[in-house]
């Protein structure tokens, strides 16, 4: 059973923007996709935890681009559960160009939710066991949490329809991000790097709010729900 594990995607024309180059987004969508498939085949997928009332759920994802593949380029991306903290299990993830050039980095934090308590449980130990322990992360860890702004002058942006939810019902991990750069992205910008953190679940129905602030080179967001502005998403990002 390979903890490390490597699988080639082709970039589509879907998945790129008007310069040809892939979005952040779709790099997102690879490591997503790249995970859940070593998830699978390492017997903790999402729909193998459903049968023990188990679900995974994204707590923090931080990701770095250093080049964007183009239309139809082949890139190979690698990634491996990493040790993690009991609570917290980590999965680091590398993208690279057919020549083995590092194309972008990430790490994510997982915990494990009891589908009955709605609370975060301890990750089970054949799980835990998993974890590759001698090799280092590819984007170390933070811990220290995203404290969301305030929703003052936030703007509305969307709806949450049919087409944005997961398999748990809920707004699927990397739409929060589409949301975040594509309503956010200036016409010579793009977003290099971004550390985001989900804080609250959102379903269908949802209204969607975004604020955004400036400080010095990093860019604050917060996704906000209903008119209750409850924080669903906050990120530090930076563009160039």
């Amino acid at each position: 059973m390979d903890k490390i594990y490597t699988i080639p995607f082709k970039v589509r024309s879907y998945e790129v923007d008007r310069n040809e180059k892939a979005t952040f987004s779709s790099i997102c969508n690879y490591f997503q996709e790249a995970a859940g498939i070593h998830a699978n085949h390492l017997n903790f997928d999402i729909s193998q935890l459903h049968e023990k009332d188990l679900t995974w759920v994204l707590y923090k994802m931080h990701v770095k681009v250093l080049n964007l593949p183009k239309r139809w380029e082949e890139v190979n991306v690698t990634t491996w559960p990493s040790a993690g903290d009991g609570l917290r299990a980590f999965r680091d993830y590398e993208m690279r160009s057919e020549s083995g050039d590092l194309l972008a980095h990430a790490i994510s934090q997982w915990m494990v939710l009891d589908m009955k308590s709605k609370r975060p449980v301890r990750t089970p130990s054949e799980i835990a066991e998993l974890g590759v322990k001698d090799k280092e992360h590819t984007v170390e860890p933070k811990k220290n949490p995203i404290k969301p702004l305030v929703p003052d002058d936030s703007k509305f942006i969307t709806i949450v329809g049919l087409n944005d939810l997961d398999m748990n019902y809920h707004v699927n991990n990397v739409r929060y991000i589409d949301w975040m750069t594509g309503y956010q992205r200036e016409e010579n910008k793009l977003c290099r790097e971004m550390e985001i953190q989900y804080q609250s679940e959102s379903v269908r129905g949802d209204r969607i709010f975004l604020k955004t602030s400036q400080e010095d080179d990093r860019l604050i967001q917060t996704l906000f729900k209903n008119d209750e502005k409850i924080p669903i998403a906050s990120s530090v990002s930076y563009w160039e």
